[in-house]
């Protein structure tokens, strides 16, 4: 592996400069990289201290940036407005407080303002990176000739606004540097994380015009949002473009910067256990042993392939360090992962979903599953909090022959649950139950976990509603992979007015902008998110007025008088309780 281009960006949100070597300081960057920001007026900044990227005027939220143009020679920095002559473009010294007033004087006669708030260049002593800890950017051009390919669209690494991109990195391949340091002659970066892009990545560096949608590229194709890694200098020196990149470990007892985040990271398996024919049990390991501490039974993993392939699976059982997964062998994501051995490494990311005891088992809960859906059913059984929050308990569950053995271990929990216990078992040979014994199943509960296929799933809602519960009593998950490009579903969609009441943000919406979520962030407004495809029910935001559409069905359950932004649209005119 090797660095096979640098690259600095003088002005925070503003294009960077191609350069062939670079001093970088322990804590910090590259020289001059990041060196000033210009704050946007919705927050008031101060100098010398760090802030969050949405303090500051950039590309996610003012797409034109990328056409001005930027060079420097630190800490001199010479910057043009879009068409400006050389005659009036502005030289300044980002090192001294004349430097800033001035720039800040000419960015504020080119750009407009989003707040109300004086409008300021700053700097800090290290650059004002996205990140406080990392100061350095590293993006793999394999993994972007894989989105590329993915999205039919030839993608810019520089899309990316890495200062370092990597040769003879395999795709993805980065995301397993984390928790590791990189060495560069006398230089060491210690890699801490992996990069969350948002929309300022669907701007053509060459083209300048925004041509695809970045976020809905990964999140569609890959499964997550992310490209490239965030490191932290702990030794200084100088990079060099051709020069060798060698990997340390880190050794027993030294510590390493790793914050304690989950975003796609590789998990070794420990064992995979063939329950039967159709069945496995994946026990993963992560070696930040963050699995005990963020992931809980009834929640799911998500696995990658960088094919792409991706889907998700349930969390069964927890324990110090490791988790376990159950996988139903049907479908190509499945197989590869019956195929895997001890030893092995896995991309996951996670955890997603609501499936958790605390929230869904009620006195009287019904858990209504087909197939491989009966693994929510099996983690929630495993919780101890079961026998202290159900008094009676209906279990009902389709599949194909005899009990597996997930049903199997079903049976054998429900054997130690204190509640009132009802279990029925469907083998869909021979029938599928009855509308009128699902309505039998479900009556008089206060709580429904639903779980199998798309239709299974509508079916057994649809029955819940029926009974005369409550969308907040119904909790259901259909395991998706989404594969569409969700624009191509809305494309004919009128404008709409969006509103929210508690950023006193307005905007009209054009199916351009994408869904809710993309529209809201390209506006600065602070909006949840998590999954970006419907599944987790994290971005779930309160709905003041009008309506909105969903192109795609979410899996995830919604709360009464909410929408999922994340894949939904306007279907007219809305206010959000934002």
């Amino acid at each position: 592996m090797r660095i096979d281009q640098l690259f600095r960006f003088p002005i925070k949100g503003l294009p960077g400069e191609s350069i062939a070597f670079a001093p970088v300081e322990a804590a910090g960057g590259i020289l001059g990289d990041r060196a000033v920001a210009f704050s946007n007026g919705t927050v008031e900044v101060s100098d010398g201290e760090w802030n969050s990227c949405l303090s500051f005027t950039i590309l996610k939220n003012d797409k034109s940036l990328q056409k001005w143009s930027v060079t420097s020679e630190p800490p001199l920095i010479t910057v043009a407005a879009p068409q400006a002559s050389a005659e009036e473009s502005l030289t300044f010294d980002s090192s001294e407080s004349s430097g800033k007033h001035e720039l800040r004087e000419y960015l504020s006669a080119h750009l407009p303002t989003q707040g109300s708030h004086r409008r300021d260049v700053v700097s800090t002593s290290h650059g004002m990176f996205d990140s406080r800890l990392s100061g350095i950017s590293i993006i793999n051009p394999n993994t972007v000739r894989q989105l590329s390919k993915a999205g039919s669209i030839e993608l810019d690494p520089l899309r990316y606004r890495g200062n370092i991109l990597v040769e003879g990195l395999p795709a993805f391949a980065e995301f397993g540097l984390i928790g590791k340091t990189l060495r560069i002659g006398d230089v060491k970066i210690a890699i801490t994380k992996s990069i969350e892009r948002c929309s300022a990545t669907s701007v053509n560096p060459a083209t300048t015009e925004v041509d695809t949608n970045g976020p809905r590229l990964l999140a569609t194709h890959f499964g997550h949002l992310h490209c490239g890694i965030y490191g932290t200098v702990t030794s200084s020196g100088t990079l060099n473009v051709g020069e060798q990149i060698e990997v340390d470990e880190t050794q027993g007892g030294e510590s390493h910067p790793v914050p304690a985040k989950r975003s796609p990271r590789f998990a070794t398996v420990l064992n995979a256990v063939r329950q039967n024919p159709e069945t496995i049990e994946l026990t993963l390991s992560d070696p930040f042993g963050w699995f005990s501490e963020h992931d809980e039974a009834g929640k799911y993993l998500r696995v990658h392939f960088v094919d792409p392939l991706w889907r998700n699976y349930t969390i069964i059982a927890v324990e110090p360090g490791e988790v376990k997964i159950a996988v139903r062998v049907q479908g190509e994501v499945s197989r590869r992962l019956a195929m895997l051995k001890s030893g092995d490494e896995l991309l996951v990311s996670g955890p997603y979903g609501t499936m958790t005891a605390p929230n869904v088992l009620r006195s009287r809960t019904a858990m209504v599953t087909a197939g491989i859906g009966i693994t929510p059913a099996l983690a929630l059984l495993r919780d101890t909090e079961i026998n202290s929050r159900v008094e009676d308990l209906n279990v009902l569950h389709v599949e194909r022959g005899v009990p597996s053995q997930l049903s199997v271990q079903v049976q054998a929990l429900l054997n130690s649950v204190d509640a009132n216990v009802e279990y029925q078992h469907f083998d869909s040979s021979e029938r599928r139950p009855t509308h009128e014994e699902i309505a039998r199943s479900v009556a008089g509960c206060n709580s429904v976990v639903i779980c199998g296929p798309e239709g299974f799933t509508r079916l057994v809602r649809d029955v819940c509603i029926e009974q005369g519960m409550l969308p907040e009593e119904i909790h259901s998950e259909t395991f998706v992979s989404p594969q569409t490009d969700l624009t191509k579903l809305f494309h004919d969609f009128p404008s709409a007015s969006v509103s929210c009441e508690g950023s006193d943000t307005s905007f009209t919406w054009k199916p351009e902008d994408g869904v809710l979520l993309e529209a809201l962030e390209a506006q600065d407004v602070n909006a949840p998110s998590q999954c970006w495809a419907g599944s987790c029910g994290q971005c779930a935001v309160k709905l003041l007025s009008g309506s909105v559409s969903y192109p795609m069905e979410p899996s995830a359950s919604i709360p009464a008088g909410q929408i999922l932004t994340c894949v939904s649209v306007p279907a007219e005119n809305v206010e959000l309780a934002l």
